[in-house]
């Protein structure tokens, strides 16, 4: 994301979209730094709905509660973002980089995630119905008692690759013991 995109960020005032602009230019100073400069940004609880933050770097970011319905969030770095309980419904996450990513309670009911990176992911008890998941990459990806009814493009492959239990809620053409 830059100064253009954060152009669009959701309901925020002026100065509000300035404060985005510059926790995010911190976290990048943070993560480029290996931790040493700049500063996590810290958005948790923050009003995002459909802000446009396409291919921000926001690896290990706090985002957890924050409100990021019907964003754009294609090709952002996530790896290792705490976004649990946050609510991504209808957000454009296709192509992020969620590997690691703490999303338990996460609701991303009609997200995009189609070649998302969920690797190693926390999706326990996620609500992803009507999600598409074509290609995503589910590798370890925690879907215990996650809701995955009506997604579009989940496969028997990425199922078995997962981890899943008798609480994770399946479209009836797929089998969590396969």
């Amino acid at each position: 994301m830059n100064k253009q995109t954060a152009g669009n960020a959701g309901n925020c005032t002026s100065s509000a979209k300035d404060d985005l602009v510059s926790v995010l230019d911190r976290h990048g100073q943070w993560v480029a730094s290996g931790w040493e400069c700049g500063k996590r940004a810290d958005l948790h609880g923050r009003d995002l709905h459909e802000a446009d933050l396409r291919g921000a770097l926001l690896s290990d970011a706090d985002l957890h509660r924050a409100d990021l319905h019907e964003a754009a969030l294609a090709e952002s770095e996530l790896n290792g973002a705490d976004l649990h309980r946050c609510d991504l419904h209808g957000a454009d996450l296709h192509a992020a980089d969620l590997q690691w990513a703490d999303l338990h309670d996460a609701d991303l009911h009609g997200a995009d995630l189609h070649n998302a990176v969920l690797e190693d992911a926390d999706l326990h008890r996620a609500d992803l119905h009507s999600a598409n998941l074509t290609q995503a990459a589910l590798r370890d990806a925690d879907l215990r008692g996650a809701d995955l009814r009506a997604t579009l493009g989940l496969t028997q492959a990425q199922l078995q690759v997962a981890r899943v239990d008798h609480t994770t809620l399946l479209p009836p053409d797929l089998d969590p013991c396969m």
